[in-house]
């Protein structure tokens, strides 16, 4: 059987975090042995996109940064084909769901699932540090402040019923009160456990998404996920025994660590759930 080729975007940029750790990763990717791993998709990677680290913060670099992340993700989408991100920090979010905003038909229902400890739910007014990886959902619910939002290439925003944020532990309340305000489905590690789990309820999750859904899409913050030691042997197992179908419009992964310290846990685990997913 033939393998699908992956249309693949790298995203080495770490504008938006303090460190620049995260713009390591998506060469590293590239060139990764763990690669051998996918066994039924090819990864078509396009040229790296390289964002120098000498403009931290900056609204102009951001701007440039997500137009081109967008029409990547549009692309993909009029070629009716599952896109790849791989980071970055948080900031590239911005331009990926940017382009799928500026594709789905008016009449169409889109779900994005955010995975990870964080809400990313800043503003510039509200966080504490100024970093742009902390805001991206401010400005994909429409509600961050003009110069940052003028930084979203779309007019099309994201409906907070249709954000479905899982696995959250760690936030502020300027941020909670944001997503209370855009009616976000909050999935945090108390709900998580007292309904049953990661894999009970992330499952359901997925299934009702899909069946409920014309697209759906979703963000993953890998290094929040592996700082808190979440079982991801439940992430695969659920990824692994659900079919995504045509109305999986693509994954993104963020906030990667490929240093010497993570011993090539980010590597491994990137190329399963890639497997996972793309079957």
């Amino acid at each position: 059987m033939s393998k699908k080729n992956i249309p693949t975007l790298g995203v080495a940029s770490s504008i938006g975090s303090v460190t620049n750790n995260s713009s390591l990763a998506p060469a590293k990717l590239q060139s990764s042995d763990y690669s051998s791993l996918l066994l039924n998709a090819n990864l078509d990677w396009q040229p790296l996109l390289e964002v120098s680290n000498d403009y931290k913060n900056s609204l102009n670099m951001l701007n440039k940064q997500s137009c081109i992340i967008s029409q990547f993700v549009q692309q993909s989408f009029d070629d009716k084909e599952a896109f790849l991100i791989l980071g970055g920090d948080h900031s590239i979010s911005i331009g990926s769901w940017a382009g799928i905003m500026n594709q789905i038909p008016a009449e169409s229902s889109f779900a994005l699932i955010w995975m990870g400890a964080n809400m990313n739910a800043h503003t510039i007014e509200s966080s504490p540090t100024g970093n742009f990886q902390g805001m991206p959902v401010s400005v994909l619910l429409g509600e961050a402040e003009h110069e940052l939002q003028s930084c979203f290439p779309s007019q099309q925003h994201i409906n907070g019923r249709d954000l479905y944020m899982f696995g959250v532990s760690d936030y502020s309340p300027d941020e909670v009160v944001l997503l209370s305000k855009k009616k976000v489905n909050v999935f945090d590690v108390e709900r998580i456990e007292h309904d049953g789990g990661t894999y009970k309820v992330l499952h359901q999750l997925i299934e009702t998404i899909m069946r409920c859904y014309e697209h759906f899409a979703i963000s993953i913050d890998l290094n929040s996920m592996l700082a808190r030691g979440d079982n991801t042997d439940e992430l695969l197992a659920v990824f692994n025994g659900l079919g995504f179908g045509e109305n999986f419009s693509g994954l993104e992964v963020v906030e990667i660590d490929v240093t010497e310290n993570n011993q090539g846990r980010s590597e491994q685990l990137i190329y399963e759930i890639i497997n996972s997913i793309y079957k």
